[in-house]
């Protein structure tokens, strides 16, 4: 999978899911059927989203869809048993999401499987409007300045940035970084010469689950006053690192 569709559930604040539903039962039918035979890696969330498994789509039709299993029949038994189970996978570098009320576990070519139907509608999640720079970790801080008495500063490493706005690694369940959180005057050291001042805005929180049983946040921020002199800025210092990752 490539590096800008991750594995991971995203959160948003209200309605703001909607731009990105399909509703259509065909539409979901293809995508799902395309998902199948791209063999996508997939993840199923279970167990209140506190656990998951790797898995793929091994079988569509109209009225469902399958799901490999693991070799652990104990594991498999408990995911069945789950509520509100989440399937994460992609489609042509889009995330796909969505909920599964009804699953199943069964069996497809004498192999244990799990069967759900084709879901109401799902979320094709896809952020294409401005180039984002991948970053190793710790390679750029963000600064946030957070309200209270005294004001609380907290530096968080930048996973990825663009002219859109910037994705920062955070705890699972992040208290200072909520989804419609609004935080003004976040520093954004590019080097030594060049600091960007902006505001952002948090849109959603995606969470890696670990094998270990932890969790990774990170939280999709986007920019609510970059200036142009610092869009300017911004898109010299990430064509810079772009043209230096060719090298």
């Amino acid at each position: 999978m490539s590096n800008d569709v991750s594995l991971t559930i995203e959160l948003f604040p209200g309605g703001d899911e909607e731009q990105f539903e399909v509703q259509s039962s065909r539409e979901i039918y293809f995508i799902l059927r395309d998902i199948e035979k791209n063999s996508a890696r997939a993840a199923l969330y279970y167990d209140k989203r506190r656990q998951f498994i790797l898995t793929s789509v091994i079988g569509v039709d109209e009225e469902g869809v399958w799901l490999d299993a693991s070799q652990n029949h104990d594991e498999n038994m408990q995911v069945a048993k789950s509520e509100g189970c989440i399937f994460v996978s992609s489609h042509h570098q889009a995330k796909v999401q969505f909920e599964i009320d009804q699953l199943e576990l069964t069996k497809l070519d004498n192999l244990e499987a799990f069967y759900f139907p084709i879901p109401d509608y799902l979320l094709r999640i896809q952020r294409r409007d401005y180039f984002r720079l991948f970053l190793p970790a710790g390679a750029l801080k963000c600064i946030l300045i957070l309200e209270g008495e005294p004001p609380r500063r907290r530096e968080l490493s930048v996973r990825d940035i663009s002219r859109g706005g910037i994705a920062l690694y955070c705890e699972e369940n992040d208290p200072d970084l909520q989804p419609g959180k609004v935080i003004p005057g976040c520093k954004i050291r590019l080097d030594e010469e060049v600091e960007l001042t902006v505001g952002i805005q948090v849109r959603y929180i995606s969470v890696t689950r670990l094998q270990s049983g932890g969790g990774r946040g990170c939280a999709g921020c986007g920019f609510t006053d970059l200036d142009g002199k610092m869009g300017i800025l911004l898109q010299r210092y990430i064509t810079q690192q772009q043209k230096a990752n060719l090298l």
